[in-house]
């Protein structure tokens, strides 16, 4: 199937090198100028894109002093963040309501996440080794096929220019270093980046096991360690005709946490993959990409081995894209993956292959942009799915609103633990289907932009447990949102405000009808302000997230929390910078899940160098 359709693909294009570098090197532009390749898999100012799209650069983390991607990613519109404890510990994300298995995770390209329980250790990702971020909210199944209901998310990993090195020590004994080197030369890049991290943690989980169904269910009153060591390869070579690139990140920890059954984990999340791009003569191009991501986990209790739960992605990609003229544009291509599992839990099936075929036609004039796209996925386990969306955007005559309408059909396909997990498990389920329709309105100026988003998803097929913890297609789920951001620059000072009002209700006909879905707040918002002054610059980040509840019955509630942090940055030399953070200045004590701490205050100090 992968071969007919290739040959009958004259030529394509996806996110290639080129497009990466676009990327890369908008970085010092505005934000409507900056140039992001998710959204519709070809290269696009952010201006262009229909609907819901934000960049996190590596000024931007840097600024914020992140130590997760966790971190960085809390406040963001449309997003809630959950935490097992701290740093290393379980974490998810929920995107526009979206289960935390239903966002796509991509790391230059390449699927990311555990075919086993269908989710992405978001919190293994070493934040040290990131470019840039572009999270693109809403469905776009149409393009990448199964997880994308809520979104999104690819991560570009870190290309140093020069020299790089930074040592940081703060609370909990946390250690952080790092170095990197780039070289770029006669068409030729070279990047290596590498990255330690430890940190004597927090304890983890103030549960009892007298309180079996919400958080860690047990007491262990102990600090739970975390260490993580990552590295990045980036190499390439680009001339007038070909451009070819290598990208592979690899991370490997362990860290320890409160557990009835377990209570250590030892991790591998690594991912390499190379993109083959040529130019072809006139309006056509062709790129091929192919790569290998691994998901590899091993529990222990008390440093007792209790098990395995290894994951691999396949993965390779063939596109073409036509610029038929100055407006108009078609794509299509094909993708291809294959999952398999090594585990000393006996499942049923351990690997499974997916071929989703799509097409995308473009048309952009000067007040108004259409975009269209279908897909089909014929997966090994659960048949065809079919997939499509619609999108308008049209300007107002000087450019500075716009306004977006769409609408998209997205699925996901059932995890192995979904299918095959030993006794709790049922291989008879359906892919959970949902359709969604968002409006918006936008106004973009060299020092103000701001963005109004509206939506609502149905989830049709929802995957949940029963009585006896098996999962059946039992229900359904609406998930309706209001996302505003505001970006604001003058003089010295900049700021920006996001603000998330949410209704994500399961609509199952069952006890839990018209309940608020687990671990979501209503309501969330961030402020960011900063101030540059010559070398020193100041940022504060104001975090406000209402109240949730832990479990579907709405029976154990999640008070909200306030929190603020407040970053200085101080610049010695052209070379030589030092950062100071103070987080959670208020000491504010909360959970995002259950019975599971989270950091008070504390203190984190860096010194680095960067020579260009």
């Amino acid at each position: 199937m992968f071969m007919r359709v290739a040959a009958a693909v004259a030529a394509c294009i996806s996110c290639s090198i080129a497009c990466a570098d676009q990327a890369d090197q908008s970085d010092s532009t505005s934000d409507f100028d900056t140039v992001v390749v998710t959204a519709s898999r070809v290269a696009q100012p952010v201006s262009d894109v229909i609907g819901s799209v934000t960049v996190i650069d590596r000024d931007d983390i840097k600024q914020r002093q992140a130590q997760s991607l966790q971190d960085l990613l809390r406040g963001e519109a449309g997003i809630d963040i959950y935490n097992n404890g701290g740093p290393g510990k379980a974490s998810g994300m929920y995107m526009r309501g979206a289960n935390t298995d239903q966002t796509l995770i991509l790391v230059d390209g390449q699927r990311l996440g555990s075919a086993t329980d269908g989710t992405t250790a978001i919190q293994f990702i070493p934040v040290d080794q990131i470019e840039r971020i572009e999270i693109v909210r809403g469905s776009r199944s149409s393009l990448y096929g199964s997880d994308a209901i809520g979104g999104v998310i690819q991560i570009f990993t870190r290309k140093s220019n020069g020299v790089n090195a930074a040592a940081g020590y703060g609370y909990h004994d946390t250690q952080n270093y790092s170095a990197g080197a780039g070289y770029k030369q006669n068409g030729w890049q070279f990047n290596v980046n590498g990255n330690y991290l430890q940190s004597n943690g927090i304890n983890s989980c103030a549960g009892s096991p007298l309180i079996f169904s919400a958080g860690c269910g047990t007491n262990e009153p102990d600090d739970d360690g975390y260490r993580n060591l990552s590295g990045t390869l980036n190499f390439g070579y680009v001339n007038d005709d070909t451009d070819v690139e290598f990208n592979s990140l690899y991370a490997r920890g362990f860290t320890a946490y409160d557990g009835t059954f377990v209570n250590e984990t030892r991790f591998t999340e690594s991912t390499s993959g190379m993109k083959l791009q040529t130019r072809m003569a006139g309006n056509v191009g062709a790129v091929l990409s192919a790569g290998v991501t691994q998901d590899r986990q091993s529990d222990y209790e008390n440093s007792v081995y209790m098990s395995r739960f290894n994951t691999n992605k396949q993965q390779a990609s063939l596109q073409s894209n036509w610029q038929i003229d100055s407006s108009q544009s078609l794509t299509a291509g094909i993708d291809y993956l294959k999952d398999t599992i090594d585990s000393d839990t006996q499942y049923t099936a351990t690997s499974r292959r997916n071929t989703g075929e799509f097409a995308e036609y473009m048309l952009k004039q000067d007040s108004a942009e259409l975009n269209a796209s279908v897909r089909n996925d014929d997966n090994e386990q659960f048949g065809s799915n079919r997939t499509g969306s619609l999108g308008l955007k049209w300007w107002t005559r000087n450019k500075d609103l716009s306004f977006n309408a769409g609408w998209s059909k997205a699925f996901h396909a059932p995890s192995f633990n979904d299918l095959y997990y030993p006794g709790y498990s049922n291989p008879d389920l359906l892919p959970e289907i949902s359709r969604s329709t968002e409006l918006g309105i936008s106004a973009t100026s060299a020092s103000l932009t701001w963005s109004l988003q509206a939506y609502e998803t149905n989830v049709d097929h929802l995957i949940a447990l029963n009585n006896q913890y098996l999962p059946f297609n039992i229900g359904q789920a609406r998930l309706r949102g209001i996302e505003f951001t505001l970006n604001k620059t003058w003089k010295q000072w900049n700021t920006a405000i996001t603000y998330t009002l949410q209704d994500p209700r399961s609509r199952a006909s069952d006890d839990n009808f018209n309940h608020i879905l687990p671990r979501r707040t209503r309501q969330a918002g961030r402020f960011n302000l900063g101030y540059t002054s010559g070398k020193l610059q100041i940022f504060g980040m104001l975090n406000i997230i209402g109240p949730r509840f832990d479990d579907l019955a709405n029976s154990y509630r999640l008070g909200g929390y306030t929190t603020l942090d407040i970053n200085a940055s101080w610049n010695f030399t052209k070379t030589f910078s030092a950062q100071l953070k103070f987080g959670n200045v208020f000491n504010r004590q909360y959970e995002s899940a259950a019975l599971f701490n989270q950091p008070g205050r504390n203190v984190y100090f860096t010194v680095s160098y960067h020579h260009h």
